[in-house]
């Protein structure tokens, strides 16, 4: 027995050598072996001869419920203390016992199914001990009395079950030593650090089959294999096997209970044919949730029950490992997707937001990243983008739509073939204006919000909903069955359809009847039959309507569909869409304003500029009709009597038109006007009765618009824009914008029919002088073009002559000329001066704007004093201080000099001066003021020339213009220890600081109050002035600010009331303030009252002039604060206030 143990390996091949030598020393019919663990009195590992194998499984579980029984009946105290076999068995009479059990007579003492089932006469029971620790128990069966063996046999026997009870305690110590070598091989192999090859899906299943190898190879078991769960958990799949037949690729869980069942039963359907049963499943992670399963695999059938206690624990041990190795894979992957849908949201983005993209560029520019290949959740067959508008009856329509389609299955155009541009178009997304029913999906999903998967048309009576969507859908999901209508009624077929989340409008509605229908002629035309679509609203108001819906979808003859991830994603891509359409919309609006405001312009300039009847109403007939993009306009004028009317001027078909004539016995709409002076609009000229008969043959008019031409409250003529091609019915906006240039029109006619001596004092009332024709001079010259629309004035531009300076200019100069105005070149041979002292002599009133270069700014004011009324000086920042002072104190009075840069800094705080003057609350909160933080950040980086002169000189005077009214500037003192912080964003390369933080205060009211100045640029846009007061013991401090960029003031004076938001500028008004100031000048006789004056635009500049110094100082002992772009420098981290070590 000995030879045969020491031969045999592992605990099965020792537990099989010890039955078969028990089974030749005592001579039994039936031997058998069961282990026994102590720690959790369980049996297993059961081997025997001269029975079935499989009936060891039923023995062990009537062993198990033996010896439970025995327990509970311990624990309550109803244990028989003289214990027999007959109480619970034999089993747990050797169990409890420890000793040999002696039955010659089997039946009779101990009766048991065994016992009957196989015929046993007798049965001797040994025990295998360890010390005092039991290990098994061996049961030796006889067929015939006779066999049993004596009384010394039996002490024989007894003695080689001990024997064999070390060397099982040695195969189970040297089980105990493989897992532990086996588990440190697989930790060493799979617990590597995050980041490494492992991330790579090919290298995982290379790790993944080695560590198999090292499973099997420690837990003695044949074959195993690893699966993972597919996305959406619908499916298992293969990641490594290591067995010798192919395990399934894929598992689905069919009618099975439990995933552990349905892997087991589809591996053992592969592996029985080779002899290989599936034996443990363990979960890979939690077993809530986990990430796929480990299936070890025995040709041993009941290798289950026999494993080792090591063995149980290594496959544990393991499966954790393995689940943690694809959870870190699964992690990877997971940031490798949120990386690459937000890669493709990005670019997505920025594709949308291209400066100067309208509506449609966007929505082409969307369809097209939602058909891309390369992002696996925007892979569409097709998409397409419907913007929805809706009628004054509350009907909806299709705006604009577009439209993608990447394969030949889906019905689509062929759009911008021959060019690069050339893609495929849905034929359905080329339709624009198209109305739609009440019920229409896409009304439906615009006006609940709510998300919508349509199916494909099955065949009759088989709804198919795997065919629609693939894997689970999360959260509500209602499946209804929808009409395809056409549009006289008929219903076409039903489809599947399923309405994602829920909706407070599910409960009032008719379950009987279907959401929404499905337009039955795009249905048809479109091969909808075949797609399977998602429909998803988009729109920045949840509280109305969405502005437009998502259609992407796939075609069903394609084995995708579409799943929750890809729903998930197109959510986050519709708040993009959202935005990217509003802004558009908004560029789009604002461009429109814009060309209408440069066409208005164009008439306006026109009208100053002519005193010529028949050339301004030429020029106001051709852009009043470009003006509402009509097919013509033709301008009739009535006679003085009013008694008739004769064409005056048409932008196309003059001749014609000029020759008619109109008299008040003819019915006119033209007469009409006379009577009742308002816009006219008629759709219909052809059946209008007051329209005739000859003009609407004439010129084929089919719609109109007439607007009384108003002059001193008098119609003078009519305006009248026509279309041709289509019938038309102008909108309230078209009208408002085009009677508005029809007053301008009125009032031009008007004044060209004064006396030219009124109409020459007109143009003679104003003069100004326009020195130097730079960036800042040909700026301030497009504004005077403006200005010559409301005011009366005349321009003369001066320019130096120096070497090159034509060729910068290049014909701006003739430019000038054209519009009317005098262009001097200022040359050693010429002086400017002179030319302009002969050309002024008989002005009345002179305005000189000196835009030349900060050093010339003086020697230009000295030079040109004498010929002018009011002097603008653009950033005297050339000389100093002491320089203008000097000159001031003894130049002749009578002419004013203003600062130009402080000047619109003064108009844009005027709203802030009306605030502090005329609100009661606010004058009394002034005076318990103790801080007051000025704010102008940008951000935009400091580069170029700026970067060179720095924040301080550029952005100081600014807040300094602000707080001018609150202090004179010269009282405004320093702080003694940190009077100046400086800072510069990360990258900058100049010379100066491009952060500053002025520490200082004034004396107001008898106390000091504490001034902090920010300016900067490379940190976030900001710009604002905010008084704090005295802070409370409880609550926050009162507070009032006023903020420049939002334009709006938040008063925060009651420290226990919300803070009150008051709006005094819509946002995004345009920032006009240079040419407001030049408005001022230009409108006022004295324009610098109330507003900074040069004086004081010098104490300020000297102020800047010694924070510069001191800014110098600390640069050059490398005293500042460096900070990342979109952020401000932190003062009050740094050792020193003003220290870096950069």
């Amino acid at each position: 027995m000995r030879q045969s143990l020491q031969r045999a390996t592992g605990l099965a091949g020792v537990l099989r050598g010890v039955v078969a030598d028990m089974q030749s020393a005592s001579g039994a019919d039936i031997v058998s072996i069961f282990l026994y663990e102590e720690s959790t009195r369980r049996y297993y590992a059961p081997f025997a001869t001269g029975q079935p194998q499989e009936s060891l499984l039923d023995s062990l579980a009537d062993m198990t419920e033996q010896l439970g029984r025995y327990a509970d009946d311990a624990s309550h105290g109803k244990v028989p203390d003289d214990l027999g076999v007959h109480n619970y068995g034999s089993t747990v009479w050797l169990t409890v016992t420890r000793r040999p059990l002696v039955a010659r007579d089997a039946p009779s003492q101990i009766d048991s199914t065994f016992i009957r089932r196989y015929q046993v006469q007798a049965t001797i029971g040994l025990p295998i001990k360890s010390d005092d620790r039991l290990l098994g128990l061996i049961y030796l069966n006889y067929r015939e009395r006779d066999k049993a063996p004596d009384d010394a046999r039996v002490a024989e026997l007894l003695r080689m079950a001990s024997t064999a009870g070390e060397t099982i305690e040695a195969a189970l110590a040297a089980a105990s030593r493989a897992a532990l070598d086996g588990l440190g091989r697989l930790t060493s192999l799979l617990a590597e650090p995050a980041g490494d090859k492992q991330a790579d899906m090919k290298e995982l299943r290379r790790v993944l089959s080695i560590a198999l190898a090292d499973l099997l190879l420690a837990s003695e078991l044949d074959a195993a294999a690893i699966y993972q769960f597919a996305p959406h958990r619908t499916s298992l799949e293969l990641v490594t096997a290591h067995a010798p037949v192919a395990a399934p690729v894929r598992v689905e869980r069919g009618n099975h209970d439990t995933w552990e069942a349905a892997l087991s039963a589809a591996v053992a359907l592969v592996t029985a044919p080779s002899d290989l049963h599936p034996v443990a499943v363990s979960a890979l992670g939690s077993t809530s949730e986990p990430h796929g399963y480990l299936v070890v695999l025995s040709r041993d059938r009941i290798a289950t029950v026999r494993r080792a206690p090591a063995t149980d624990v290594l496959l544990r041990g393991g499966a954790e490992l393995i689940g943690g190795a694809l959870a870190h894979q699964r992690l990877i992957d997971g940031l490798e997707h949120g990386n690459r849908l937000l890669g493709a949201l990005a670019n997505m983005t920025a594709a949308m937001l291209r400066p100067g993209s309208g509506r449609k560029e966007v929505i082409e520019s969307v369809v097209g990243h939602l058909t891309d290949a390369s992002v696996p959740e925007f892979d569409f067959n097709f998409a397409t983008v419907y913007l929805l508008d809706q009628r004054p009856d509350e009907s909806m329509f299709v705006r604009l739509a577009a439209g993608a389609a990447t394969t030949a299955a889906i019905e689509a155009s062929v759009t911008g073939a021959g060019t690069h541009a050339a893609r495929r178009v849905p034929r359905w997304a080329l339709e624009e204006e198209r109305p739609l029913a009440a019920d229409d999906v896409l009304v439906f999903v615009a006006r609940t919000w709510r998300t919508v998967i349509v199916g494909p048309l099955e065949p009759k009576g088989q709804s198919q909903r795997s065919d629609v969507v693939s894997g689970p859908i999360l959260g509500a999901a209602t499946w209804v069955q929808v009409p395809v209508v056409r549009a006289h009624g008929g219903e076409i077929a039903r489809v599947s359809a399923c309405l994602l989340g829920d909706s407070e409008a599910d409960g009032d509605r008719d379950t009987s009847q279907p959401p929404f229908t499905l337009a039955g002629e795009v249905f048809e035309k479109g091969g909808h039959a075949d797609l399977i679509r998602i429909f998803l609203p988009f729109g920045t108001d949840q509280h109305s309507r969405a502005s437009g819906v998502l259609e992407v979808g796939y075609h069903r003859s394609y084995e995708r569909r579409p799943d929750w991830g890809q729903i998930e994603a197109l959510r986050a891509a519709a708040g993009q869409v959202a935005s990217a359409v509003e802004t558009a919309r908004l560029y789009e609006e604002a461009r429109r304003h814009a060309e209408q405001l440069e066409l208005s312009a164009d008439v306006s300039r026109a009208i100053a500029s002519s005193i010529d009847l028949d050339q301004t109403l030429t020029l106001v007939a051709h852009n009043l009709a470009r003006l509402v993009d009509a097919s013509t306009c033709q301008i009739a004028l009535y006679e003085e009597d009013h008694e008739g009317w004769y064409g005056a001027a048409a932008s196309d078909q003059e001749d014609l038109w000029r020759r008619l004539r109109g008299e008040r016995t003819e019915p006119s709409f033209l007469f009409d006007l006379l009577e009742k002076p308002e816009p006219l609009v008629i759709e219909d000229a052809g059946a209008n009765e007051r329209v005739p008969h000859a003009y609407v043959k004439t010129f084929g008019v089919r719609s109109l618009l007439a607007l009384p031409l108003i002059a001193d409250d008098q119609p003078i003529g009519a305006a009248i824009l026509a279309e041709r091609d289509r019938m038309h019915a102008y909108s309230p906006e078209e009208v408002q914008r085009a009677q508005g240039l029809a007053l301008q029109a009125a009032v031009a006619i008007k004044n060209a029919r004064l006396h030219a001596l009124a109409e020459e004092e007109r143009h003679l009332q104003k003069d100004f002088v326009l020195i130097g024709f730079g960036q800042w001079g040909q700026k301030a010259y497009q504004h005077l073009l403006t200005l010559k629309q409301f005011f009366n004035f005349r321009t003369l531009v001066i320019e130096h002559e120096a070497p090159g300076a034509r060729e910068r200019l290049a014909g701006k100069d003739e430019e000038v000329r054209q519009h009317g105005d005098a262009f001097y070149w200022d040359s050693p041979s010429e002086p400017a001066h002179d030319q302009l002292e002969r050309e002024l002599e008989s002005s009345s009133y002179v305005i000189t704007y000196i835009a030349t270069p900060a050093a010339t700014h003086l020697a230009t004011l000295q030079a040109y004093y004498d010929l002018s009324d009011v002097v603008l000086i653009e950033k005297p920042l050339g000389s100093p201080p002491e320089a203008y002072r000097e000159f001031l104190d003894t130049a002749p009075g009578g002419v004013e000099i203003v600062a130009a840069d402080h000047y619109y800094f003064k108009l844009e705080v005027r709203l802030l001066q009306m605030l502090l003057a005329e609100e009661r609350t606010l004058r009394a909160f002034l005076d318990s003021v103790e801080e007051i933080r000025i704010e102008i950040l940008e951000e935009q980086a400091l580069t170029g020339a700026a970067a060179d002169i720095g924040v301080i000189a550029d952005l100081i005077p600014h807040a300094f213009a602000i707080i001018s009214l609150l202090t004179p500037i010269d009282r405004i003192e320093l702080d003694a220890m940190s009077p100046l912080m400086l800072g510069k964003h990360e990258g900058f390369t100049g010379l100066r600081e491009s952060y500053a933080r002025v520490n200082s205060s004034f004396p107001y009211h008898g106390r000091s109050v504490r001034l902090v100045i920010d300016v900067g640029k490379g940190a976030e846009n900001a710009k604002w002035i905010r008084l704090s007061g005295e802070r409370r013991a409880a609550g926050r401090s009162p507070s009032y600010k006023f903020d420049f960029g939002r334009g709006e003031a938040i008063d925060g004076t009651q420290a226990t009331v919300r803070g009150a938001i008051r709006r005094i500028r819509e946002p995004g008004v345009p920032d006009n303030a240079h040419l407001n100031m030049l408005r001022h000048v230009i409108e006022k006789r004295h324009p610098a009252v109330g507003i900074l004056s040069i004086r004081e635009a010098i104490r300020a500049n000297q102020r800047v002039r010694d924070l510069e110094a001191l800014a110098t100082e600390l640069l050059a002992r490398n005293e500042w604060t460096n900070y990342a772009m979109g952020t401000r420098p932190a003062f009050e981290a740094a050792q020193h206030p003003a220290v870096v070590h950069p």
